[in-house]
């Protein structure tokens, strides 16, 4: 091994210790990453190519390649994500697998037997029947919901930067790897969390996450045996495992991981119990394999039913949307000044100017009626609104909200009290607000992320990934805010390093771009235009779950504010506002004729179509909420979101509250 002394991060990215690790990644013989290169293809040119990797990581140009994902089936049901990154990028974190086992595999606890030197699958097994021999009868089985997965990157790297704090270039080397954790996050739809099973460098990261949780479990009466994510703890009485089986529950919980509850349990060996493919009854250990079941013919008529649906919808809802209304999204837009909304019998009747019908709409589809300035509304139409509970919102011409009309609803003082009081106390109002800009840098970040690799090949812009780089250290001095000033200084700090990054990713923007109203400019204009469509669908949101618009904790609570509309918007602003924004115009579906005027622009009826279009696009792309664990669509997510936060203003010591991380 090299001298440490030379620098941790020198010695990894040396020639010599790349050509290493490419010798071990060609002696694995594994497939292509997800640039299509083979280990062969790469080996007829390797030197040359090692020569530039060292460079590039040295110069902080390095730029990781996308991954290939497969689903692989699990014994127990379901599948895992298998992500296996393109070769250059496998040689670049084995290299530095390689250099960080020699100091971090000595301060993993001896019970740890996964993808460690010296150690085995045979080993672990061996241990268990020798503490079963010295009494250790009763087995807690503990199963980790998708460990790999779900691993937050933020403590991990907050532990590695600990942990390798004495050594020389330490500080390079996490960036190098948040670096590679914030790639893959964003390539899996998760930023912020999961460690890609196919990576080199991911056994080593997990048992470094999952080794404090060892000493944690094991005390007095109790053995945890564990390799990688699978672990069982070892008692002599039943009422030790059950005690050990709740306490790492509660201690997963507190590391960002949980247990499927279906699958821990308790059991003593005459019961028996399966772990690492081995099946331990009595005094027997039986290896045992199960063959996964796929039930791939389901999921292929399930397919082709949507499939059908799709394609018998289609022309009713190309009808639709050309009168202003997206039924997956359930809101009518009247913005153009000729249309009259009224009723026929009892569904919604769009009229154009000369009373010529346009649309005839049931009330059930419509969750919200958006009336710019011009259209007219019949007074039956807003009793039957109100009825139905449809909220309609009168907006402006550049499509700020102007006043609200909605059904009156009674009975959530209770909830709007536990509010008050959640933003009365400091240090829960401190507590949620960070967990408020979290999410917001976050979503920053990977908005940077995503339309950075988006552009056209070689465009890929090496200023907006340093910004990115930035953002993750900014994220990573939130837990050291102690004020909810701070964390607005924090804030403004990472909007100073956003929006140029931003702007730069936008064609015509004003380079530096800043955020100014009024709007100077398109990009300014369009991001006015989506922030007030955002706000009125979060807005629904907050009042639909009870909630009082008005008290918010990072944004102060005054009259005539509506301060938790704001934090709510927090969150999603970056995907659903301004990197829509950029992309619209990346897409050429905004154009610079779509915006009039000098000083403050004005947007023309294509551009105001183009965004709704876009917008709303955007709400119905379906996404994992990470609420409920379901795919839906933006505003049931908004929704969902908006519950969450009403729980935990319940019960703030007992209901965590933690915003969307969104990849739209």
């Amino acid at each position: 091994m090299s001298s440490w002394n030379s620098g941790l991060f020198t010695d990894i990215t040396r020639f010599e210790s790349l050509l290493t690790a490419f010798e071990k990644v060609r002696g694995n013989a594994g497939c292509a990453g997800g640039d299509g290169q083979t280990i062969q293809q790469f080996e007829r040119n390797h030197r040359p190519r090692l020569a530039a990797l060292s460079k590039a990581l040295r110069n902080g140009s390095y730029r990781p390649g996308p991954y290939r994902i497969l689903h692989i089936p699990k014994k127990r049901g379901g599948t895992r994500p298998l992500a296996i990154p393109s070769v250059v990028d496998r040689v670049a974190q084995t290299s530095v697998a390689t250099g960080l086992v020699p100091l971090l595999d000595p301060l993993f606890d001896p019970d740890s037997y996964g993808y460690r030197p010296g150690r085995s699958v045979d080993m672990a097994v061996a241990r268990i029947g020798v503490l079963r021999r010295q009494g250790f009868v009763w087995v807690a089985e503990a199963d980790i919901v998708r460990c790999f997965e779900r691993i937050p990157h933020d403590p991990l790297l907050a532990l590695l930067e600990a942990t390798l704090s004495k050594e020389p270039e330490a500080g390079q080397l996490v960036d190098l790897v948040a670096h590679w954790l914030e790639h893959a996050g964003q390539e899996f739809g998760q930023p912020g969390r999961g460690l890609p099973q196919g990576s080199p460098l991911s056994p080593l990261l997990s048992n470094l996450y999952l080794d404090q949780l060892d000493d944690t479990l094991e005390q007095d009466g109790i053995t945890l045996v564990r390799f990688a994510d699978d672990f069982v703890l070892l008692a002599k009485r039943r009422e030790d495992a059950e005690a050990a089986l709740a306490r790492s529950g509660d201690v997963l919980q507190r590391h960002g991981l949980d247990l499927h509850d279906d699958r821990s349990r308790v059991v003593d060996f005459d019961t028996g119990f399966t772990f690492l493919g081995h099946l331990f009854v009595r005094s027997l250990t039986l290896k045992r394999t199960t063959d996964p079941a796929e039930d791939v013919l389901s999921t292929m008529r399930d397919l082709a039913r949507t499939d059908a649906d799709a394609a018998e919808d289609a022309a009713e809802i190309e009808t639709e949307r050309r009168a202003g209304y997206d039924r997956g999204d359930r809101v009518l837009y009247l913005q153009e000044p000729d249309r009259r909304l009224g009723l026929s019998s009892l569904s919604y009747c769009v009229r154009a100017q000369d009373g010529r019908p346009l649309l005839t709409l049931s009330p059930k589809r419509v969750r919200r009626i958006d009336i710019g300035p011009g259209v007219e509304v019949e007074t039956e139409a807003l009793r039957q609104a109100l009825h139905e509970g449809t909220d309609l919102a009168l907006t402006n011409g550049a499509g700020e909200t102007l006043g609200w009309l909605y059904p009156a609803e009674f009975g959530r003082g209770g909830l709007q009290l536990a509010q008050a009081a959640v933003t009365l106390d400091p240090a829960r109002r401190l507590a949620l607000a960070r967990a408020i800009v979290d999410a917001r840098m976050r979503n920053m970040r990977a908005r940077l992320h995503v339309l950075n690799r988006g552009l056209e090949a070689g465009a890929v812009r090496d200023d907006v990934i340093v910004a990115a780089k930035a953002l993750g250290r900014a994220i990573r001095k939130l837990p050291g805010a102690e004020t909810v000033e701070a964390l607005r200084g924090h804030e403004g700090a990472a909007a100073a390093i956003y929006w140029p990054a931003l702007g730069a990713l936008c064609p015509g923007a004003p380079q530096p771009f800043r955020r100014t109203r009024p709007a100077p400019d398109g990009l300014n204009a369009a991001i006015n235009y989506l922030t007030a469509l955002l706000e009125r669908d979060v807005r629904a949101a907050v009042v639909k779950a009870g909630l009082h618009p008005g008290f918010g904790v990072l944004h102060a609570s005054a009259d005539r504010h509506e301060a938790c509309v704001w934090d709510m918007m927090e969150g999603p602003r970056a995907v659903l506002t301004e990197g829509l924004a950029v992309a619209l115009f990346l897409r050429r579906h905004l154009t610079a004729e779509m915006f009039e005027g000098d000083g403050p622009v004005r947007i023309a009826r294509a551009g105001r179509v183009a965004l709704i279009r876009g917008y709303e696009a955007a709400m119905d792309r379906p996404a994992l909420s990470p609420h409920s664990g379901r795919r839906m669509a933006g505003r049931p997510r908004l929704l969902e979101e908006a519950r969450a936060l009403a729980r935990h203003v319940r019960a703030p010591d007992t209901e965590a509250f933690a915003p969307a991380i969104q990849d739209y």
